[in-house]
């Protein structure tokens, strides 16, 4: 007798939470509310914590379904996206499928050095930002952290994360490798392109860059790049940044196998994440190009040159004695 009035009773219950979330979906303008639940949060917990966000109606309907349909235990940690206002069964089976899992949008700009990815992650909470570049520099992983726009969930573990970047690098960068195929490594094609990346403003001038560089490469010339004497001088406090800007002729005299005013061939490795368009300039320069010079003008384009004494009088010319 008393085993059939729990039976009754769980089901008046159940069809009490389906006839109320059924007057909540008809009757009530939703809300967004973004919930955190912790490990270890009991049932209670997570039902007193609904209903004062307004997610729920009742504490009571929402812990007697929960114990109907599974446990506290089921109830992913984490955060998510809810409604005001909605059924508690609906609620329980979202938390429970993670199909509410609350993600941030986090966009890496091209050109950024995986510090400064590192502090837009802990910005956004995503992840640690320490690991994070633990895992980067153990692995030697500057330069494959494909720039671009993800969904990050809160409290990613950094290898999460990192493999999320790898994945898109496969899928967005290997492929140019296999269609436009080089003599030269992919340690430096990527290394090539992240300084194509730092010194390009406008986009059709990315093979131009491009070629300069390999030509001087493919010549022994020093390349005397400003943007890995900048890599090579790490955060600029008085800036208050990445990237100095105005380098100074002390500048160009640091010591660091990254100056390429001081050391000839390649730096070690990229400077930064080149995207899509930079690797690509590299593995399709501009044909026949024979500049081994350029210098920025006004709006970002470049002046390119053939010889020293005629990019000594573009640059008397632009920037003046």
């Amino acid at each position: 007798m008393k085993r059939t009035l729990l039976r009754f009773g769980i089901f008046a219950l159940f069809l009490c939470a389906l006839i109320c979330g059924a007057k909540v979906y008809f009757f009530s303008k939703s809300t967004p509310v973004t919930i955190t639940i912790k490990p270890g949060m009991s049932g209670a917990s997570v039902a007193q914590k609904l209903k004062k966000e307004g997610v729920i109606r009742s504490e009571l309907v929402f812990r007697g379904l929960l114990r109907l349909t599974s446990s506290a235990n089921d109830l992913k940690a984490g955060t998510f996206d809810l409604q005001k206002n909605t059924s508690e069964l609906e609620v329980i089976n979202c938390i429970k499928s993670g199909r509410c899992t609350h993600y941030e949008k986090v966009t890496f700009l091209e050109g950024w050095r995986s510090e400064e990815m590192a502090e837009e992650l802990v910005s956004r909470g995503i992840t640690d930002g320490h690991e994070f570049l633990r895992i980067v520099r153990r692995e030697n992983l500057e330069g494959y952290l494909f720039p671009s726009t993800y969904l990050f969930s809160l409290d990613m573990s950094p290898r999460s994360v990192v493999n999320e970047m790898l994945s898109q690098y496969r899928k967005n960068i290997i492929p140019l490798f296999e269609k436009y195929p080089t003599s030269l490594t992919e340690p430096q094609v990527l290394t090539l392109a992240s300084i194509v990346e730092r010194e390009a403003v406008v986009h059709d001038e990315r093979p131009q860059i491009a070629a300069v560089y390999l030509n001087r490469f493919n010549i022994g010339k020093r390349l005397e790049a400003d943007p890995t004497v900048q890599y090579a001088l790490g955060f600029a406090l008085r800036e208050n940044r990445y990237w100095k800007k105005g380098l100074t002729y002390k500048d160009l005299k640091f010591d660091s196998p990254y100056n390429t005013y001081r050391y000839g061939g390649l730096p070690p490795g990229p400077i930064c994440n080149p995207g899509y368009e930079s690797v690509k300039a590299v593995l399709r320069p501009t044909p026949h190009f024979d500049a081994l010079y350029f210098v920025a003008e006004s709006g970002g384009r470049h002046v390119f040159s053939r010889t020293y004494d005629e990019h000594l009088s573009n640059i008397k010319r632009i920037r003046g004695k």
